[in-house]
């Protein structure tokens, strides 16, 4: 059975924000949040930490093994650049000394 969590009241989530219920109203009617209407106004908790700046995302762990591994691709892949551009610059360098060298003779 899924989790899930319970809707919110108008003062926790001006207790969450840390403002006035007034400034949850204000919120609801720019629509910065969107209220769920049951018999009563409720918010779901999920947009109020998304508000906040903590978006959680819910991945199935296989979707999070996928990104893993593909992060740690990507991190082989940019070592394996980086690498190679070391030896880029090091072979221009030296190409760039000998050339020098040679002008001075």
């Amino acid at each position: 059975m899924p989790n899930i969590e319970p809707l919110l009241k108008k003062s926790q989530v001006a207790e969450i924000l840390q403002v006035d219920e007034r400034t949850v109203d204000r919120y609801r009617e720019d629509g910065i949040i969107t209220p769920c209407r049951i018999p009563a106004v409720r918010y779901n908790p999920q947009e109020i930490r998304e508000l906040i700046g903590v978006k959680l995302e819910k991945f199935s762990p296989l979707e999070r093994k996928r990104f893993e591994r593909e992060l740690e691709e990507w991190k082989t892949r940019a070592e394996k650049a980086e690498a190679a551009l070391r030896r880029i610059n090091i072979t221009a360098t030296e190409a760039m000394l000998c050339e020098k060298e040679a002008f001075q003779i």
